[in-house]
């Protein structure tokens, strides 16, 4: 056998490595000490620097409901304050912290909002956010009606003087209405009911129903469609506003304003009892005297041709496109035949006209509660 070959020893097995790298691992150990310790005081320093830059805030969930107005206007450090006032949270920085990480934050409402004390800075911004958290109160103004009488529900409704309302109207200028919108806001107080807060005053009571017919004019494109049928918006208005007087039944808003346009352009009198009715300041009914009828004003569409000067009602949506697209026909007389379920007859000669008012006078005669009912 081959004498075995000697085998060699490692380098952590030869004299003098351990005293060599003894002191390298002692400064290694020192080094890893120190690196632990000065992350420990990292982290405290940090958490007392948290410590330091944090801001009252509660954790929730809340406690009772509170009211808070927030006024028109307010930017969202005095919102913040107004909350923190009422404690509905802890701090006005909370608030104005929470609300930077919203982007939705700056649109938030005016009005008084149901909320509870004690929230968390971001539930408060959400809530505030929530429009169905507003405690507002409502008012509702009717297709048909007059300025004057639209005027009187706000009056009514908000509890503020009429007085302050007709100043508001007076200044037409001041209304935002269309450019083409004539020296009066007749017509112009769109049907709708509107939500209105407590700091709201007279002047922003009426924009809500006139800003919300601009928006209605608009996605109708009132002005182009106006001129399309060869009419003023203001003329195409003033249709609008007698269909809405005339008309019993929705199907028939198209052929009445189609009538009128019919007679406009055969320059016909309209001999419209609903004009009438606007300049005698007759309610609840079209129907006028032969006394009314006689006057010279230029709303008596039975002694003047042509439209009157102006709208004589709040239009609703229907009735402004029914003016703008009128049904197809020749008509140019209508009549309801029945008061109960609104029929009415569309006729172009007059001899057929005569026909359908006998027909009314008929249904008229029918019974003691129609009679009433035609008075």
């Amino acid at each position: 056998m081959s004498p075995r070959r000697a085998i060699e020893p490692t380098e952590s097995e030869r004299p003098g490595f351990v005293a060599r790298h003894k002191g390298g691992i002692a400064v290694l150990v020192a080094l890893l000490v120190l690196v632990g310790a000065a992350g420990g005081v990292f982290v405290a320093g940090r958490g007392a620097l948290d410590g330091f830059f944090a801001v009252p805030d509660y954790p929730g969930p809340g406690g009772d409901q509170v009211q808070v107005s927030i006024p028109r206007g307010a930017t969202l450090t005095e919102m913040g304050e107004i909350l923190a006032e009422a404690d509905v949270v802890a701090s006005a920085s909370a608030f104005t912290r929470a609300a930077a990480q919203e982007p939705d934050a700056r649109s938030i409402q005016p009005g008084t909002y149901l909320l509870r004390t004690q929230l968390p800075a971001a539930t408060a911004v959400k809530l505030l956010l929530d429009d169905t958290n507003l405690t507002r109160s409502t008012f509702t103004l009717r297709e048909g009606a007059t300025a004057s009488e639209q005027l009187a529900v706000m009056a009514e409704k908000t509890g503020l003087d009429l007085a302050d309302f007709e100043a508001v109207v007076a200044d037409v200028d001041s209304l935002g209405l269309p450019d083409w919108g004539e020296d009066s806001v007749e017509g112009f107080l769109f049907p709708d009911t509107y939500a209105w807060g407590e700091d709201d005053d007279a002047a922003s009571v009426v924009a809500l129903a006139t800003d919300e017919f601009s928006k209605v004019a608009d996605s109708l494109d009132f002005e182009a469609g106006a001129h399309k049928l060869g009419v003023t918006p203001l003329e195409a208005l003033t249709v609008a506003s007698i269909v809405e007087k005339e008309v019993f039944r929705e199907q028939d808003r198209p052929k009445v304003a189609r009538v009128i346009y019919n007679r406009l352009d055969q320059g016909m009198k309209l001999q419209l009892d609903s004009t009438v009715a606007y300049l005698a300041g007759v309610k609840g009914t079209v129907w006028t005297t032969e006394e009314q009828r006689d006057s010279d004003s230029p709303y008596n569409t039975y002694k003047h041709k042509g439209l009157p000067p102006g709208p004589i009602s709040s239009p609703s949506k229907a009735s402004l496109e029914a003016a703008l697209s009128p049904a197809k026909g020749d008509w140019l007389f209508f009549v309801p035949v029945n008061l109960d379920t609104g029929e009415t007859k569309f006729t172009s000669s007059y001899a057929e006209h005569q026909k359908a008012v006998a027909e009314l006078h008929a249904w008229c005669a029918a019974s003691d509660a129609n009679r009433k009912k035609c008075a």
